[in-house]
Parts: structure tokens; C-alpha cells; sequence
């Protein structure tokens, strides 16, 4: 595991994931918020994942718990050590084994509750994920919360606890810090991975008809993390050019203009053009984004090919959410491909170097 990119289940997101490349999938573990009125979506997505591990979740958000699919199975409801949401684990396991399931809560979540059904899904699965918000930081609830649920456990070493920053980071992560204090406290667990899941992604959008770069900092705080002394696997996580803080409300009458984004580290490239559903811009757009100083390639991965297509053809060019996958899909390449060429500038320094 060497790259987690947290994605809703919505039709978009799942394209981005199962138009992805086998070699890729064996760089990076999605995980998955569970969220809609249905899961046609997360069926499409089990049937076509089959040889790679993922993390399901609930989603937390609150447009997406007002959704059919949370409400109706009472997902969220935390009797029997949440017993719905651990049949739903359960039902997927059955479609797809290659699931991990997710631990997490709300503060107002009752503990024992919480600590039960992370014990009862340690039994069903052979691995286990501990999801835990931090703003900034963990809330005290929360952390200690974490801490219980590792002290429970019989096999810690089996479990991924995810550390979810959302839109922040940390204060510090230099040595001595309380946030490397904390990794300090899990590594004596013996934990299996420790992921990092964090997005600066921007939640508004340029002007119309305007274009910026937005600096990705996730990279930046990420890697600076001290892990002197850390001995349990530490991986990158994002939300893939996304952004869960972002207002997803669609409000009638609101404009939707075309919007395009390219991801080049560390940076995104962001481009409104057009009027109101104005979609047949998106055929310039692609072509602006084919002429970047830093594009990829014309077979980069699908989303570059899409860009391709639709220049070429001038036709089936989509619409905003058509392109949020392709945004979401050519994040997450051009992520796997730096980190790839980060390791081989690396392998390739003479041992004399690092003295």
C-alpha cells in the first residue's frame, strides 16, 4: 500500500477508479464513502475491482446521510454494536472479499458501541481499518476513543487506522510535536499501515472565463513528516482533487459553467469557460489543457485519451460531472507517477550521498 485516495460512491468518482490501469491499482488503496439513494454505483465499482484491496466507509456528511441509501438501512445507527452497518459490510464482502471495512464515529457515538463493533468486524474480516477525524487535531473524545479501540484488539498488527486531517494539517510535524508524539503513541501498537488523509484542494472555483494555479500542499506536509523511530508503514493519502468541505448543494437556477482541471505537482491548473451549461466548451478546454507546459501526454491515462477524444472529435464532450472523473482519474496518475519518479531519484543517489 502505497497511495489511499478517499472518493464518494457517486457515478463520476467510480468511473475515475475503474477506468484505472492495473498497475496503478497496485499503487493505490481507494477508500470508499458510502452515499446515495441507491448502490448501483458501489456494484459497479465491486464488480469490477476484484484483485485489488479498498476501504468502505459511511459517509459522515450531512447531505449524504439525508441520502435513501444511509437512511432507509439506518446505517448510522449504533444498536447491536452497529449491527446494520456491519451487515452491509457484510453483504459487500460477500459480493467482493477484497473490502476492508471502516471503523469510525462521531464523538456523540456511544464508546461501547464504537469498541464492540470494531471487535465483532476483527473477527469477520482479516483486516480492519480505524478512521479518525482531526481537525487540526484529534478532539480528546475521539483520540481516546482510537486508543481503546487498539487496546481491545487482539491482533492490532492486522489494522490500517487512518488519521482523516479533512481540509487541515497538522501544526507541526517536527520532532517533538504533539502531532509526532501521536505517532509515536500508535507505532506501539505494532499497527499494520498508517495512513495520512488530507486535501487542500480548493473549495470555490476561478472566475468565469478566467484561469489559476492552486498549490497542492498535502504533498508538501505530508513529506515533512519526522518518522524517525516510526516503524509502522506510513502512506500518502488524498481526496484526489476533491474536496469534502466543498458546498455540493445544487441550488435550481444556479449557473453551472464548464470547468476543467489538470493536476501537474504540485499544482492544479483550474479553467472556467463559457455560459451557463455552455458544454461544448469543454471541447477548448481539453485542448487548453493537451497545450500545458506540464501535461502528461496524449495517452497518459484515460482521462488524458478522453481530452484526446474529444479535440479530435469534437463530440460527446460531457458535462461538469462528466469531467469531474476525469479530473478525479488524472489526479491520481499523475500522483502515482510522482511518487514513482521520487523513488527513483532516490535510488539513483549513490550510497556515498546519503552519508
Amino acid at each position: 500500500m502505497q497511495y489511499v485516495a478517499c472518493l464518494r460512491v457517486g457515478q463520476n468518482d467510480i468511473k475515475a477508479l475503474i477506468n484505472l490501469e492495473d498497475p496503478r491499482r497496485d499503487v493505490l488503496t481507494p477508500l470508499l464513502d458510502m452515499r446515495g439513494d441507491d448502490d448501483r454505483h458501489l456494484q459497479t465499482f465491486l464488480a469490477d475491482w476484484t484483485g485489488h484491496q479498498f476501504f468502505l466507509d459511511v459517509s459522515r456528511v450531512t447531505k449524504d446521510v439525508a441520502e435513501e441509501f444511509i437512511g432507509t438501512n439506518e446505517l448510522h445507527n449504533s444498536d447491536g454494536a452497529f449491527e446494520n452497518k456491519r451487515r452491509f459490510f457484510a453483504d459487500v464482502a460477500g459480493v467482493n472479499g477484497n473490502v476492508v471495512p471502516v471503523v469510525s464515529w462521531v464523538d456523540d457515538d456511544p464508546q461501547r458501541e464504537v469498541i464492540q463493533s470494531a471487535l465483532s468486524l476483527q473477527r469477520e474480516f482479516q483486516a480492519l481499518a480505524i478512521r479518525v477525524a482531526c481537525p487540526g487535531r484529534a478532539t480528546a473524545t475521539s483520540w481516546i476513543r482510537l486508543l481503546s479501540i487498539l487496546d481491545a484488539l487482539e491482533s492490532p498488527d492486522t489494522a490500517t487506522v487512518i488519521l482523516d486531517f479533512g481540509a487541515t494539517s497538522p501544526v507541526s510535524t517536527a520532532s517533538g510535536s504533539d502531532f509526532n508524539l501521536s505517532l509515536r503513541q500508535l507505532n506501539e501498537y505494532g499497527i499494520q499501515n498508517l495512513v495520512l488523509l488530507s486535501t487542500s484542494f480548493p473549495i470555490d472555483k476561478p472566475a468565469s472565463n478566467s484561469t489559476r494555479s492552486s498549490a497542492c500542499y498535502d504533498v508538501a506536509w505530508q513529506s515533512r513528516v519526522d518518522i524517525s523511530g516510526i516503524t509502522s508503514n506510513l502512506v500518502y493519502g488524498d481526496y484526489a482533487a476533491t474536496n469534502p468541505t466543498a458546498p455540493m448543494e445544487y441550488i435550481p437556477g444556479m449557473p453551472v459553467l464548464p470547468f476543467g482541471c489538470y493536476y501537474t505537482p504540485t499544482e492544479w491548473w483550474q479553467r472556467r469557460k463559457g455560459a451557463n451549461k455552455e458544454f461544448v466548451k469543454y471541447i477548448e478546454i481539453a485542448q487548453e489543457i493537451r497545450d500545458l507546459p506540464g501535461y502528461h501526454g496524449d495517452d497518459f491515462c484515460w482521462a488524458t485519451r478522453e481530452y484526446t477524444r474529444i479535440v479530435t472529435t469534437s463530440t460527446s464532450y460531457g458535462n461538469n460531472g462528466t469531467w469531474n472523473g476525469y479530473r478525479i482519474n488524472q489526479h491520481i496518475c499523475a500522483m502515482i507517477q510522482s511518487m514513482a519518479d521520487a523513488d527513483n531519484e532516490f535510488d539513483d543517489l549513490d550510497a556515498d550521498e546519503l552519508l
